[in-house]
């Protein structure tokens, strides 16, 4: 894996800290939290992070689903990243609404559906589906498209874009920060097959099926998001010594999004694929995403709201 990031230590520091802790500034950190999940047949751990206080009169909370990369888990955007400093940051700055932030733990899933016995589970429907509802049944969000967006590094950039394709009428907005997008793998790609097949961890199937990584691939869906009347906005980070071709494949699905008239935004900036790339990347990420959420879901505009909390 890309991210395989050494975090014995954060584990240990994490055991210390309590269910429900006060961010530095505001916002409440919640820990070790359970959603029911029918796809994976067991509850799906996730942390949250939420504004202090009640949404502002008339509006609601937005949601941002943070997804963690290969290796460790949900833990890591808070410990390693400074999730809560962040956040309480760009609210109190102005960048962001107030905002709950998400973060499920998917394992090595690529945040793909894997019914294999041996695989994660049904991971993205897990997280779109049962999480979402979770998360909208048991808080005041704006449970809608323009109220909800996916971010990720590494293994969970793939999958913030992979939710925004698949589920455009529940994720209005995609941010991959490092993301691994590669194209296809072709029959002739004899040394892409073999690093695959110990790359992906199993999520595309054991031993690794082309077929199942090249029908979960970005880059054939991305024209398809033309047919779309309400398309996903995107946003991709990269550092200039990101591996992998990480940079190449950022710049190519960019390309081929604003070719299928998707609004996407590129920027490649100096850094390593690393914590200090992705905790001073997520700040302009946010800026960007911010002023774009819907606190309303529409009803400020004098639109009906719809909400998006499907079985689907």
């Amino acid at each position: 894996m890309i991210t395989r990031i050494l975090s014995a230590s954060l584990a240990a520091a994490a055991l210390v800290l309590s269910a429900a802790t006060p961010a530095v500034s505001g916002g409440v950190v919640e820990r070790d939290l359970k959603a029911p999940s029918p796809a994976l047949g067991k509850p799906l751990r996730y942390s949250l992070y939420k504004p202090a206080g009640e949404p502002a009169p008339g509006t609601r909370w937005p949601v941002l689903y943070l997804l963690h990369g290969g290796g460790p888990g949900e833990a890591d955007w808070l410990d390693a990243g400074g999730l809560a400093t962040t956040m309480d940051k760009a609210i109190a700055e102005g960048r962001m609404p107030p905002t709950v932030v998400v973060m499920p733990y998917a394992g090595n899933s690529w945040y793909v559906d894997n019914p294999d016995a041996q695989g994660e589970g049904l991971m993205e429907t897990a997280i779109t589906r049962d999480l979402v509802n979770t998360i909208d049944r048991s808080l005041p969000t704006a449970a809608c498209r323009g109220g909800r967006a996916a971010a990720g590094l590494s293994m969970g950039g793939y999958g913030a874009l992979l939710f925004a394709f698949d589920k455009p009428h529940r994720f209005g907005f995609g941010v991959s920060l490092s993301g691994s997008l590669t194209q296809p793998i072709a029959p002739q790609m004899t040394g892409r097959l073999k690093r695959a097949r110990t790359f992906y961890d199993g999520a595309f199937g054991t031993p690794f099926r082309v077929s199942r990584f090249n029908a979960a691939n970005l880059f054939p869906k991305a024209p398809r998001l033309a047919l779309l009347r309400e398309k996903p906005k995107i946003y991709i980070n990269a550092g200039d010594r990101d591996p992998g071709g990480i940079v190449q494949g950022s710049t190519e699905l960019h390309l081929a999004l604003l070719r299928a008239g998707v609004d996407s935004k590129l920027t490649i900036v100096p850094g390593r694929h690393e914590w200090p790339l992705w905790r001073r990347e997520l700040g302009p990420a946010l800026a960007w995403l911010g002023p774009q959420l819907d606190t309303t879901c529409g009803a400020a505009d004098g639109v009906a709201i719809v909400k998006s909390t499907t079985t689907q």
